[in-house]
């Protein structure tokens, strides 16, 4: 055992913003522990370091009840006395976008310099987060982050104090596991809470219990360091702490600081080279049967409301505002940023750990969805002011056949979309050019749909609505219109607008020529989609000649858990949904696109019932009402659906069953940056563990299985984070679509986790093929949830449509953009792009931005420049690592300005 050379003190308190409290209720004890602090540390010039949880916000909480004490505050963080940062919000790692978590870690680190802190805290402070995505160390070190703290995902049969933690492009940070015990509240608990409780207020103990922590810390890592964690939840700082420091270093004959982590990571780096690497996720249960050493992976699938929230907010923003925001100031109609920056101060305080993974109480979950609906209300003005502003349009009050009408169709990905659209067309309530089918009950616009070319478009009629008030580009009131929703096939060019005429027509506009005869099947050039009698779908890929059967089914099973916990009931009922009642019927067929629907009236126990003998489900029954739309086009590909179940029943589980027909062996999920493999089914070996392996794991958007011939990806629009990968001849994916719950933690129980009501879903479903590649599953996804926004305005006769041309292009399919927007430094009028390597192999790519721009710098995750990129001909050539992340600004130079 090595003679210690240091021991670091580490100080802290871990701020839980709300949980089993609101935020009012937490905040109101964070203003009395921050006063503590900043009385003990003035008045205590030995206690030179206290550590605010790696996050900022508690900053701004505290000032705006305390701002008389905000300059003491600033004093102490300047001199290093408190260390901030690097989080602005200590998040979930799985269910916030990798756009989401730079944001968050920006907005720290921004915070920290705002109360004078020479730099927010350059160490990757990730205490209490439910398990750890891949890329973590790439995403720290673009923070010039080289160390981190973490202990959940990790087990200390496998696991040393000391390790290399390694994303898959080689990035790197030195990390520390903190003891399984009671983790980074361990010192605390061991050491100082029968002291604080008053059951032992012997100093002399004080001590002997410290050596005792001392003596097991060193048995975990034979390095002359050892670090006490004193960071318990919502614990005010320890006064006696400097005394014991000076204990300490009379036994151990070395200093015990009071230091910044990042000096510990100083410490350690010699000894780098020698330490165990792991490389990617750390998301294993927990083995040791002590305190606190849990995954918890099921907040993946607790309050699928909030989850589905939170991932329509970041597509508005990273897929919407970002770039519609730069596109609009590049036509000298800049939109303030400011609005976007406070739209992420809504979503990013909706990120802290307890609050997204829904296992905080309900008034808290109520508070989020306050927050969510700000954000959606801010994107919502950008977008419909950026898309809008630049409309010449005429009044409706022209003669009607002297006008015709423009839908502008709107893409904001940095490449064309060959696929089927559904858009809606806004007419006036007056609009003359109408016909019945013979009898006069039902009144149909008509009208034609041109390309920018004359060549006319066929479109599926799938709604009219008349008299709904819409948003109008030239009035501050809402308007009434006709609403008329139509399908058809479309190229859309990149990064901007793809615009149609709308002619009316004297004659009928009709499409005699549907995709399907049949109630129950149709197919196109690619796929042939055939709808069974118990509601399950078949599925045949034509290109693979692969036969999907049985897909589409739905299971319930019971929910005694939390928001933390899925937890079955020993006596149980799993209920398929394939022997209830269906109903099928096309309810929309067309010559671009058929939709069916299928209704389940699925019968499940009403809810749990608990009584002193045993726990099980209720002879009660209710039912479960299903309705799903499969929609089949002319020219995709793939099946999307959506979902709408009315959950009449508590406390259960329901999950989507989707067979892939590839017997176990490994799979494929989406995570931020990358894509993850893993294998099929349990690991057996941990059925004595604390925790045992679960089945199911994190994905964000999609989970894809194939073989060297064939494959099935499952895609999902939003909310939908947590599949099962069942081993066995079906190779099934068990999608989460919710649980119901009433537990919370502290309270005697709450209906907001039950979810009762209509709750719906939207999916995709993919057959591939041999040759798809990882990128071409992340423009799926990405399409699919994007989505389009379309435009209707009326003109004169003689306006001749304007297309927008291709103002980013990135040459090599395998690189995907994450986002784009104006830099964060609002004195450079440029374009901010993030994009990553989605294979793991090394790659180069060129980079096209026709933007006139010929200055282009590659920046860190903060955006300070890194090097210049030679520019040629408005292309830029990048190399990328395997799963790589690269960020990189245009911008003039200086002179050209």
């Amino acid at each position: 055992m090595k003679e210690l050379l240091k021991i670091y003190y580490f100080s802290s308190t871990h701020w839980d913003r709300e949980w089993y409290r609101s935020f009012q209720g937490f905040r109101y004890r964070l203003v009395k522990i921050t006063d503590e602090i900043i009385e003990v540390l003035e008045n205590d010039p030995s206690f030179s370091s206290f550590t605010f949880d790696g996050q900022t916000i508690v900053l701004d909480d505290y000032c705006q009840i305390k701002p008389e004490n905000r300059k003491r505050l600033e004093s102490l963080i300047e001199k290093g006395r408190i260390n901030v940062g690097p989080w602005y919000v200590m998040p979930d790692e799985f269910l916030c976008s990798g756009e989401s978590l730079i944001k968050n870690l920006q907005m720290g680190h921004k915070m920290a310099k705002d109360f004078n802190a020479p730099s927010a805290m350059k160490f990757g402070y990730i205490c209490d987060i439910f398990g750890h995505i891949g890329q973590m160390p790439q995403i720290f070190n673009g923070f010039g982050i080289k160390a981190a703290l973490l202990g959940r995902g990790t087990n200390d049969k496998d696991t040393p104090a000391f390790f290399k933690w390694e994303s898959y492009d080689g990035s790197n940070c030195i990390t520390f596991k903190v003891p399984e015990e009671c983790g980074y509240g361990t010192f605390w608990l061991d050491v100082w809470s029968q002291y604080n409780n008053g059951s032992d207020t012997s100093k002399e103990n004080i001590v002997k219990r410290a050596v005792s922590y001392i003596e097991a810390e060193r048995m975990r890592a034979d390095l002359p360091y050892v670090v006490l964690m004193d960071a318990m939840d919502h614990t005010s700082i320890q006064p006696l702490a400097p005394w014991l420091a000076k204990e300490l270093e009379n036994i151990y004959k070395c200093t015990v600081v009071f230091e910044s982590l990042e000096n510990l990571a100083d410490s350690i780096k010699p000894y780098a080279d020698s330490m165990a690497i792991h490389k990617g996720e750390l998301n294993k249960t927990a083995q040791r049967h002590v305190e606190h050493n849990m995954l918890i992976p099921y907040t993946l699938s607790s309050r699928y409301d909030l989850k589905k929230q939170n991932d329509l907010c970041q597509i508005l923003l990273e897929k919407w505002c970002n770039p519609l925001l730069w596109i609009a100031s590049q036509n000298d109609n800049s939109i303030p940023t400011q609005y976007l920056e406070e739209a992420y101060h809504h979503l990013i305080s909706c990120h802290p750990h307890d609050s997204i993974c829904g296992c905080s109480i309900d008034s808290v979950h109520e508070d989020m969805h306050y927050r969510f609906r700000q954000v959606t209300s801010i994107a919502e003005e950008i977008i419909f002011d950026a898309l809008t502003r630049d409309i010449i349009g005429v009044e409706n009050s022209l003669p009607q056949d002297k006008l015709k009408y423009i839908l502008s169709v709107f893409n904001t990905l940095p490449y064309r979309r060959d696929e089927e659209i559904t858009v809606e067309i806004n007419l006036p309530c007056d609009y003359q050019f109408t016909y019945y089918e013979q009898a006069p009950v039902q009144k149909i616009n008509s009208f034609k749909i041109f390309d920018i070319n004359q060549k006319e478009i066929e479109y599926t009629l799938i709604d009219i609505k008349r008299n709904q008030f819409v948003n109008v580009y030239d009035s501050d009131y809402r308007k009434q219109m006709d609403v008329i929703t139509v399908s058809f096939s479309a190229i859309l060019n990149s990064l901007g607008k793809t615009e149609y005429y709308i002619i009316p027509s004297k004659t009928p506009s009709r499409f005699l020529k549907t995709m399907s005869l049949e109630c129950d099947f149709a197919e196109n050039d690619w796929i042939k989609l055939t709808i069974n009698s118990n509601g399950t779908l078949e599925l045949y890929d034509k290109i693979t000649k692969t036969k999907y059967p049985d897909l589409l089914y739905f299971l319930d099973d019971a929910e005694i858990g939390d928001g933390w916990f899925h937890v079955n009931p020993l006596n149980d009922s799993l209920i398929s949904s394939k022997g209830f009642t269906t109903g099928i019927s096309k309810i929309v067929d067309g010559p671009t696109c058929s939709i069916f629907r299928i209704i389940k009236s699925m019968i499940v126990p009403e809810s749990i019932a608990n009584t002193n003998e045993f726990i099980s489900r209720s002879q009660s029954s209710v039912v479960l009402e299903i309705t799903t739309d499969v929609k089949i086009t002319s020219t995709s590909h793939y099946l999307d659906i959506s979902t709408k179940i009315n959950n009449t029943a508590k406390d259960h589980r329901v999950r989507l069953c989707i067979p892939t027909g590839i017997k176990d062996g490994t799979y494929f999920a989406g995570q931020a940056f990358t894509v993850v493999e893993r294998t099929c089914g349990l690991d057996f070996s941990t059925n004595n563990w604390k925790e045992c392996d679960k089945r199911e794991k994190a994905f964000d958007g999609f989970v894809w299985k194939h073989n060297e011939n064939n494959g099935l990806a499952f895609i999902s629009e939003a909310g939908l984070h947590e599949c099962a990968a069942q081993e066995g001849e079906s190779g099934n994916f068990l999608i989460t679509l919710y649980r119901s719950f009433s537990k919370t933690f502290l309270t005697n129980g709450e209906k907001g986790g039950q979810l009762t009501g209509e709750l719906s879903f939207k999916y995709r479903i993919v057959p591939t093929n041999k040759n798809d590649t990882f990128a071409d599953i992340i423009r799926l996804k990405d399409s699919f949830q994007t989505g389009i926004k379309a435009y209707t305005y009326p003109t004169d006769m003689n306006y001749s449509i304007q297309n927008s041309s291709d103002l980013l292009v990135i040459h090599n399919r395998n690189i995907v953009l994450s986002t784009m927007r104006p830099p964060l430094d609002k004195s450079i009028n440029g374009l901010m792009i993030r994009i990553y390597n989605s294979s793991d192999n090394n790659l180069d790519s060129d980079i096209s931005c026709h933007a006139n721009y010929n200055k282009c710098e590659e920046t860190n995750l903060l955006e300070e420049k890194l090097n210049e990129i030679e520019m040629d001909n408005d292309t830029i050539k990048l190399s990328f690592r395997p799963f790589e992340i690269k960020t990189v600004i245009f911008s003039r130079k200086a002179k050209d300005i």
